[in-house]
Order: C-alpha cells, then structure tokens, then sequence
C-alpha cells in the first residue's frame, strides 16, 4: 500500500538548490561587506556596499522560494493523505447521500453473433462449409 507521510515529504531538488545558492549569496555578502570596510585601495567602496546590498537581496530571495517549494511539498503530500483518507472512508461507509449520487456500472452484454446469409450455391462456390 502506497503511504505519504505528511510531516516528512521529499524536499524537491530544485529547493534544495536555490537554498544552497542563497547560503553562497548569504557568504558573498558577507565578504563584500568585510571588502567594502577594509580599506585596501583596490576596493571600491560603493560597489563592494552595494554588492553586499545586491548579494543579500538575492539570498533572502532564493531561501525564501526553497522554503515555499518545501512547503508546496508539505501541502501536497498533506492533501493527498486527506483524499486517500476521505476516499477510505467513503468506500468503507457509504452514506445514504452517497449512495444516492453513486450509479451502477455498466454490466457488459454479450455480443450476439452476426449471421450472415449467403446462398448455398455460392458458399459451395467459395468453399464455405454450413453450420
């Protein structure tokens, strides 16, 4: 039997990625930042603040849509349980509504044969035998 458990769901791989990518923008910042205050002449102050700035910005958007795909997975799985759940319970208790709104299936008929009328002269002709 087919389980999800809800609290536990596979974290989807592009989750796992855009959270990674915005712990190295997370460090990135962090650098710029130390760069943007350490005053060694190649720096240039502005753009290293505003990199930290950018690089930050960017972070918090990749860990925030790795979070939202997780979550989009938590509910997922969450829903499909519930449905699982709910169908179970619909086919082991059918309620009078239920019942109401459900219609038979379909019972396949047997096919009658198809009969074919041919001449006898022409059977014989064609090498047809007679039943």
């Amino acid at each position: 039997m087919f389980e999800v458990d809800p609290d536990k769901p596979d974290v989807p791989a592009l989750a796992r990625i855009q959270l990674w990518l915005g712990v190295v923008c997370m460090i990135g910042s962090v650098v710029a930042l130390l760069l943007a205050f350490s005053g060694y002449d190649w720096v240039n102050d502005v753009f290293a603040f505003a990199g930290a700035l950018g690089a930050f910005c960017v972070a918090l958007l990749f860990v925030g849509q790795a979070k939202i795909l997780e979550l989009q997975a938590v509910i997922s799985a969450r829903v499909k349980s519930r449905f699982a759940m709910e169908g179970m319970l619909r086919a082991g208790a059918p309620s009078a509504a239920a019942s109401a709104e459900h219609k038979p299936a379909i019972i396949p008929q047997k096919q009658a044969e198809r009969v074919i009328k041919v001449p006898e002269q022409q059977a014989r002709e064609q090498g047809l035998r007679l039943k």
